[in-house]
């Protein structure tokens, strides 16, 4: 009976209102997040006469132009003044930048991947309190603990240092720990013990045999925490105060009142293009490993 039913082509076609509402919310949150992106690129193309008295949602006037040069000021007024009275300029910044979220991103997987291997994979008497404290860790507010790292990190001289700010900011278990958790767990154990047999040890087995099985998981998570990374001022505001990176310089030159706002907004648009083309670049492989990761999970 069930074989002999043929839907209707046009009602087959037919949306429903769920997903016509679904369209429209779908529609509506692209077009904000285009808005945001539009405005910033094109008032970030104005002189700063033509955005304060000129009309903000529209392209730079017939009598101003297009303010190209823009691009080409913001290397010689975007300059940030630390601490210690040192002038750091836009391309010592950025270098900054990929240096402390390089650094940052491979320190936390490092920690994470083998914290995370050897909790899923072993039996030990800490294996309980290590998962319930990643647990923990990631409900509490990050400013209830700052207190106490910079007292550490100025007692154990590790301020404006990068090393000093991986071991402060990598020591805790995260997000990331319960997805390679749940990566690892997921894995059969007959891998090792099939290595385990031929003669490898524990070290081997892990290098040689489990890691290249989670080898895209952590890729995808490098990317994603090289992103967190890139975008965090709190961080090298508080710990690397003399070696300001795009997003903590960002924040000082937004409270430039010598700058004008296109160039700010400039300033802004070249800090996230690095970002833009690395998750233009791996998007794909990003999203394919978060829906593998739901499958298996």
């Amino acid at each position: 009976m069930i074989e002999n039913i043929r839907l209707n082509p046009k009602r087959r076609h037919r949306m429903d209102a769920f997903q016509i509402v679904l369209y429209v919310i779908v529609t509506l949150y692209c077009l904000s997040m285009l808005y945001v992106l539009f405005f910033g690129v094109i008032n970030s193309l104005k002189n700063k006469t033509d955005y304060m008295w000129g009309n903000p949602f529209g392209f730079p006037s017939k009598e101003y132009g297009w303010q190209f040069a823009n691009y080409v000021k913001v290397f010689k007024e975007f300059n940030v003044k630390t601490v210690g009275g040192r002038q750091v300029n836009l391309i010592q910044m950025f270098f900054n930048s990929l240096l402390y979220a390089g650094c940052m991103s491979l320190f936390c997987i490092a920690t994470q991947v083998i914290t995370a291997y050897a909790v899923a994979k072993y039996d030990f008497k800490l294996k309980t309190p290590i998962y319930v404290t990643a647990i923990i860790v990631m409900l509490l507010p990050i400013i209830g603990s700052l207190a106490s790292e910079v007292e550490i990190a100025d007692a154990l001289g590790l301020r404006n240092s990068l090393l000093g700010v991986c071991l402060m900011k990598c020591k805790y278990p995260g997000i990331y720990f319960l997805v390679f958790y749940a990566t690892f767990k997921s894995l059969p154990w007959t891998y090792a013990e099939a290595a385990q047999i031929d003669g490898a040890g524990h070290f081997r087995t892990f290098i040689q045999i489990m890691l290249p099985l989670v080898r895209s998981t952590i890729f995808a998570v490098f990317i994603l925490l090289f992103i967190e990374q890139w975008n965090d001022y709190y961080t090298p505001m508080i710990f690397l105060p003399e070696r300001p990176t795009m997003s903590y310089g960002l924040f000082r030159f937004q409270t430039d009142v010598k700058a004008s706002t296109p160039i700010k907004l400039t300033a802004c648009f070249l800090a996230c293009i690095p970002i833009l083309i690395v998750f233009a670049a791996f998007k794909d492989k990003i999203m394919s490993n978060v829906t593998m990761g739901g499958i298996k999970g």
